[in-house]
């Protein structure tokens, strides 16, 4: 006969006879006795077996919990005393706060979402300042243009979506909590690098008065933008260059983006979000990323790790069936998006229907109304076009649509749901999950705090840097006094012009890039002496370091000289210059991309600038055999020497 089992959810727990160990229970002599032992031993297993069933289903990661919008509104103060808690209220508070979760998101993308959890402290912070409700809590969105919603509607993006998520969930009487957002379009670590000072300038005159005058939340998204290139055309070799030659600069950036941020909010909760773009071709910043997130214990939410592992399984799918269209037919749409549930009962924007895949994973519709205006005529991009145009079936000749050939009858074109209208920004559903994701990692460091009675320590900076030769060397290079720019990054903007009644000669202010949106000052003549001249007012007796940022790229680029005269106090008198240091620079590199490039013209440990400075770009002939001579100059800026002596 087979032993008893009961049912626990997913799991059965079988009931063993008892066999040698209680033997002598079938004694006659103590018959009796070792009955009640035996009962005892039995009932006694099967609540340990029980307890271990519940415990291992609770902590399953590819089961969802069952979610209730019904349970309490917060836990008490004291939620990590496991004497005061149980299991079930903290798993109801769980359940609460991760209710709305994008319907088909499962414990596996949840779990692979959490690509590195770090320390808990700051996050398990800021969901319990959340949660106390004695103050407007802030959190700060920074990033490039998928941060700042290219393309979707603003009420469905992510910083958006947050900002009501903590409303809804902890609202307050008197106030509200708020999300800053400043991202910028083409941000990169090395932009933010530079402008922290303006960035905390920024932050103190909208945080809200009743704040604690530092933010709670700080979000990172730049992985796109620290690999992408200004002409969006070659982007580097996902094989061959992912340590280019300016990889070691974009991860000096990222440490001292973390390292100030830590310093200087250190009770903010700072978390990397690692986003993917459609064309998997095109290499992001999450690797230089993630060696800085693992050096300094900050939190890593990866949507790239979490939605991809099926991208590419669905890719793989539609090329078995169709290699010429990537389509699928009619017959392939899955009753209730492969759900099973009823999508009219479902709290979301976007209707569930999927094929091949359930929701949101597999094929969709195309949903153009969240898209922005400007963007909706030319509808959704398949996952065709995104293979075309991204060069990834190479010599093939793809028919996405009717307009490419004769598409086959019966058979649609597959739409990626978190991707609409191109493949570098996510759609407003591609934006709702990056929030489950953040919600998720704040909720889930709750529970944990709940369930485990564990209370996270505070972090401690390192001993070691990560890529900087000293934590002078981060202070310095996060502390940016002047910083001029072509164009605007954050909401302050010091436009970077000539010196006033000064003429340039053959440099001209405009964008030369495909999509006409990076503009700069640029001279091409082949001849070269072309030159213009900028200016650096710091107050004088310092010692500052300059430098110049020029487009790096793989053809058409030339050579320059940079020049730096040092007035010190006294602005303009070509009689008084103190110092003059010059560099040759080249903007010419074998690397395939084209980014700004940080060129550092003065030194820490000879003053080359210790006031009023004049910066002169001054071009040179074409060298032979080159294809162009362009220079291109986007940013003046300056900090303080560093005191760190070299070795």
């Amino acid at each position: 006969m087979k032993p008893p089992a009961i049912s626990m959810g997913q799991r059965r727990v079988t009931v063993r006879p008892v066999e040698s160990s209680f033997i002598g229970c079938l004694t006659s002599k103590y018959l009796l006795v070792a009955g009640l032992l035996c009962f005892i031993w039995n009932v006694a297993k099967i609540h340990h077996l029980v307890s271990t069933s519940l415990v291992d289903c609770n902590d399953r990661e590819d089961v969802i919990t069952p979610r209730s919008a019904s349970s309490p509104r917060s836990l008490p103060r004291s939620a990590t005393a496991k004497t005061e808690k149980t299991e079930s209220s903290c798993d109801l508070e769980y359940n609460r706060l991760t209710a709305n979760i994008t319907p088909g998101i499962t414990r596996q993308d949840l779990l692979r979402s959490k690509a590195w959890t770090g320390n808990q402290y700051r996050l398990n912070k800021a969901i319990n300042e959340l949660r106390d409700g004695n103050r407007p809590v802030v959190a700060v969105v920074a990033g490039g243009s998928i941060s700042l919603g290219h393309g979707v509607e603003k009420t469905y993006r992510y910083g958006e979506r947050l900002e009501r998520w903590m409303n809804e969930m902890y609202p307050l009487e008197n106030s509200t909590h708020q999300v800053i957002n400043v991202a910028a379009h083409g941000a990169d670590m090395c932009s933010m690098a530079k402008r922290l000072n303006v960035l905390y300038s920024d932050l103190s005159s909208r945080m809200p008065m009743s704040s604690s005058n530092e933010p709670d939340l700080i979000i990172l998204e730049f992985a796109v933008n620290d690999y992408q290139g200004q002409d969006h055309v070659i982007q580097i070799d996902h094989k061959t260059s992912v340590f280019f030659d300016g990889f070691r600069d974009l991860a000096l950036c990222a440490e001292v983006v973390v390292y100030s941020l830590l310093t200087k909010f250190p009770n903010a909760a700072i978390a990397f979000l690692e986003m993917q773009t459609a064309n998997f071709r095109r290499k992001t910043g999450a690797l230089l990323h993630m060696g800085i997130a693992q050096h300094y214990q900050v939190p890593v939410f990866s949507y790239a790790e979490a939605m991809f592992h099926y991208y590419f399984r669905l890719i793989k799918k539609l090329e078995e069936m169709d290699k010429n269209t990537y389509s699928f037919s009619d017959d392939q749409w899955m009753l209730d998006g492969g759900l099973g549930i009823d999508p009219t009962k479902v709290a979301n924007e976007t209707p569930i229907a999927s094929a091949i895949f359930p929701f949101p994973h597999g094929c969709a519709k195309c949903r153009p109304h969240h898209i922005e205006p400007q963007f909706r005529k030319a509808g959704c991009k398949s996952i065709c076009r995104f293979l075309e145009k991204g060069n990834l079936i190479p010599g093939a000749k793809l028919i996405c649509n009717d307009r490419d050939g004769p598409f086959p009858a019966g058979r649609n074109e597959c739409f990626v749901p978190f991707f609409a209208h191109d493949e570098v920004h996510p759609s407003a559903l591609g934006h709702a999950i990056v929030m489950d994701f953040i919600v998720d990692g704040l909720a889930s460091a709750q529970f944990r705090a709940c369930t485990d009675g564990f209370a996270p320590e505070k972090d401690e900076i390192p001993l070691t840097t990560f890529v900087a030769g000293s934590f002078d060397d981060l202070k310095v290079r996060g502390d940016f006094l002047w910083v001029h720019d072509v164009d605007r990054i954050f909401s302050r903007w010091d436009e970077l012009k000539p010196i006033a009644g000064r003429t340039s000669e053959g440099f001209k202010r405009y964008a030369d890039d495909p999509m006409k949106q990076r503009p700069g000052w640029v001279a091409t003549n082949e001849k070269g002496g072309e030159n213009v001249t900028f200016t650096i007012d710091l107050p004088p007796g310092q010692c500052y370091v300059v430098y110049v940022a020029i487009l790096k790229s793989y053809s058409g680029m030339g050579t320059m000289q940079i020049e730096v005269k040092d007035f010190g106090d006294n602005k303009g008198d070509s009689s008084t210059v103190k110092h003059i240091s010059s560099k040759k620079v080249d903007g010419l590199w074998s690397s395939p991309i084209s980014v700004w490039s940080d060129v550092q013209v003065t030194e820490d440990d000879t003053p080359g600038c210790t006031g009023y400075c004049e910066v002169t770009i001054t071009t040179d002939p074409i060298v032979p055999g080159r294809d162009g001579n362009k220079v291109k100059v986007l940013t003046v800026s300056a900090r303080r020497c560093s005191t760190t002596k070299k070795q």
